[in-house]
């Protein structure tokens, strides 16, 4: 008689025979315990809030998730099919543990607006994450887990048996869930309704359904036709009237509350603090990231009716101006999100070998040679030269100043900035906003210098703010609703030039005391520029009502038309 296998301790770890149903259950299982720890203590934390709440309600809550995994990774492998089985249980599980590691550690929420933040980032942008802490958590987390079901030995059945299998399981969870719904649907409804936030937190739900929106939206949607706002703006100037100069600066991640300008401690505003600089106070995003914020206030659409398709499909600010006869230039140093499409574009070459940039990233002031150039090359009575900035752009913001340009000491130079001092941590973020502070004075230093009588001027806003580890928050891109002020509070600095005639009172009284937002840069940046257009809006144009030239010829022409 034939002795029995042995097997080495190694081998029975990775060749334990389990069948399709038990290598579902025990990754439905991981995801249940680790990927949605997060997600069960902020739902426990909700439940006990509650004046009265039942035991049997809360310990349902995981079981309810195990159950949905369950049948997630059965319906996306098909039944348990033995070619996709493993490829779609490692593909879930490794993408899941990066979105663990963002939600644990910046309290980040991949939605909708976070899944197209991801998908529009270059790969540079991508690098900044990596350190020490984030490789070891994926490691730990998610590439040893899907090491352990690719080595793990699958006791295959015939096709048949293997959908057969996998039904009765699926069945098992559908009559559990139905029983938990039997038992305690009022307070998952009366919860669910009143914590719209918990259904964001739940991998790998949240950021499966937000990617296939995002993809159906971009991949299998019938582009719209491009629609023309206006065929005919018209610029307004004189023959016997000065040139017209705007420059714009596009800031990144910057929070109106860390500008000294308005009333923050720390002096991160040093360069611009003499130079008659109007900063307004109340002024609040369109979005928490980039690719909402950048396409939504260079759009005619407000916040409330932002869509991304829509924005992309119609004329925007840049499209009406240039079609007026201003001459636009974008430099860009951070990309521009679709915005620039149509208009004469310089990029920052971050290969370009100057000691600005390290082949990742330009320093901003890499931006004023081109806006330097470009000044002293001006053909057009009316010019509009946006510049977007890097700005404060996290998690490396140690990388977005130079060291001869950091104010404050004892700063973090690392990109896993949750384990910064908290000091050590605001000083590296308030270097960024000194340094900005200081691009912005060489902005309005160019400025000056033009010709005496140019109609000159500057504005100054960020797309979105930041969060710094209020509540164990970082980085920004949380669902507006959810999202906290500092990522939506933004600085916007004004400034003109005598021959603009703005009455710098009005405009700080205005600028102290009216609420503002991306919704008005459209139609206050038509106003400066003096380019009337039949969606030109004259109560959205923040400057109007201070600069009565402007406001009166641009007024009588809409009017007309």
């Amino acid at each position: 008689m034939k002795s029995p296998e042995k097997h080495t301790n190694s081998q029975s770890i990775f060749q334990y025979k389990l069948s399709v149903n038990q290598l579902v259950c025990i990754t439905s299982l991981y995801f249940t315990l680790v990927f949605n720890s997060p997600f069960l203590k902020e739902v426990r934390a909700v439940v006990t809030a509650l004046p009265e709440y039942s035991l049997g309600f809360l310990y349902s809550i995981p079981l309810l998730v195990f159950c949905l995994c369950v049948l997630l990774f059965n319906f996306l492998s098909l039944g348990g099919n033995r070619y996709l089985v493993k490829p779609v249980l490692i593909g879930i599980l490794l993408i899941s543990s990066l979105v663990f590691y963002s939600k644990l550690t910046f309290g980040v929420v991949f939605d909708y607006g976070m899944v197209q933040n991801s998908m529009q980032s270059h790969s540079s942008e991508a690098t900044t994450y990596l350190n020490q802490y984030s490789v070891l958590f994926f490691l730990l987390s998610g590439v040893l887990p899907a090491i352990l079901i690719a080595r793990c030995d699958i006791r295959y059945l015939s096709m048949g048996r293997n959908i057969s299998q996998s039904i009765k399981l699926s069945v098992i969870c559908i009559v559990t869930i139905v029983l938990i719904a039997y038992l305690y649907y009022p307070n998952y409804a009366s919860v669910g309704r009143n914590n719209k936030h918990l259904q964001k937190s739940s991998i790998p739900f949240q950021y499966l359904v937000a990617t296939g929106k995002y993809v159906r939206d971009n991949y299998f949607s019938t582009p719209l036709e491009f629609k023309v706002l206006d065929s005919q703006p018209k610029l307004h100037i004189q023959p016997n009237e000065a040139r017209r100069v705007v420059v714009m600066l596009v800031g990144e991640t910057a929070r109106a509350d860390h500008f000294a300008l308005n009333g923050y401690p720390k002096q991160t505003n040093p360069y611009t603090q003499g130079q008659a600089i109007t900063s307004f106070k109340n002024v609040y995003s369109c979005g928490t990231a980039t690719a909402v914020s950048i396409p939504c206030m260079f759009s005619a659409l407000s916040r409330a009716d932002y869509e991304h398709n829509r924005a992309n499909s119609q004329q925007n600010l840049l499209d009406l101006v240039s079609l007026a006869g201003v001459d636009v230039l974008w430099v860009d140093n951070n990309g521009c999100k679709g915005v620039c499409e149509r208009v004469p574009t310089v990029t920052i070459d971050v290969n370009s070998g100057s000691p600005l940039c390290d082949g990742d990233y330009c320093f901003d002031e890499a931006l004023l040679a081109p806006l330097e150039h470009k000044l002293q090359n001006l053909t057009a009575s009316s010019t509009l030269i946006v510049l977007h900035m890097m700005g404060s752009h996290g998690p490396t913001y140690y990388k977005r100043y130079p060291e001869q340009r950091r104010v404050f000491a004892d700063d973090c130079p690392r990109s896993d900035i949750q384990n910064c001092d908290t000091a050590a941590l605001i000083n590296t973020y308030d270097n960024t906003i000194a340094y900005t502070d200081w691009v912005i004075s060489k902005v309005i230093g160019e400025l000056n210098e033009l010709p005496l009588g140019t109609e000159s001027a500057m504005l100054y806003v960020s797309d979105h703010g930041e969060s710094l580890g209020e509540n164990g928050a970082y980085l920004h891109g949380f669902p507006y609703a959810l999202a906290p002020e500092s990522q939506k509070h933004v600085p916007l600095l004004a400034w003109f030039t005598k021959p603009m005639k703005v009455d710098s009172k009005c405009l700080k009284q205005s600028a102290d005391n009216t609420h503002f937002s991306h919704d008005n840069i459209f139609h206050s940046m038509l106003g400066v520029l003096q380019v009337s257009s039949s969606v030109y809006q004259a109560s959205l144009d923040m400057f109007a009502r201070c600069k009565k030239r402007v406001n009166t010829r641009l007024a009588t022409v809409n009017a007309a038309g």
